[in-house]
């Protein structure tokens, strides 16, 4: 096993920080270093098969598990990006030759985008990737324990849902330490 240590906050965090968790906030620097390792990882892997963004393995995926030809908008939606930023992704994908943009079979304003046989070769060979990735990530956790982290990252999801519709509770000031 690779020697990976928790990330600690210093002793006099808390001081330092009224009103502050020392845990949580030990807890979130954590989930974030993990959720970047595993991004990094399946990254590396996707790598191998195609050098794809994540963006554009995510618009092909979305392609692919839509069964149909898509609006750009409906794929900027679903990967929560601009249509300015959709409209170049698309156009990096179709000179790849991994996308097609066709006429709206019932509005000639409207264009939609269909994955390619080479594009969905890619997506045939990035799944089970991705999830080979995950398995291999969760490999050390028993099922009990993989239960209990899913349960634990879901409380966490629906308390960031409520607090992201509340205004930013004003922080009490830092305490820095003398001579820092």
């Amino acid at each position: 096993m690779a020697d990976v240590q928790t990330i600690r906050v210093p002793p006099g965090f808390e001081a330092e920080f009224p009103g502050a968790s020392r845990s949580a906030a030990e807890v979130a620097a954590n989930l974030v270093r993990t959720a970047d390792a595993f991004l990094a990882e399946v990254g590396r892997r996707r790598r191998e098969i195609a050098n794809l963004s994540a963006s554009a393995f995510e618009a092909l995926a979305v392609l692919e598990g839509a069964g149909e030809p898509l609006s750009s908008h409906v794929i900027s939606d679903r990967l929560l990006v601009s249509s300015a930023s959709m409209t170049s992704l698309l156009d990096t994908l179709e000179r790849r030759g991994l996308v097609e943009r066709l006429r709206h079979p019932t509005d000639r304003r409207k264009v939609l985008i269909r994955l390619t046989d080479a594009a969905r070769d890619i997506v045939d060979a990035m799944l089970p990737t991705v999830h080979a990735a995950a398995t291999d990530a969760m490999a050390d956790l028993s099922e009990p324990e993989r239960e209990q982290l899913l349960a634990s990252l879901t409380l966490i999801r629906a308390r960031l849902a409520v607090v992201s519709g509340l205004p930013p509770a004003a922080p009490r000031p830092r305490h820095k330490p003398r001579g820092t």
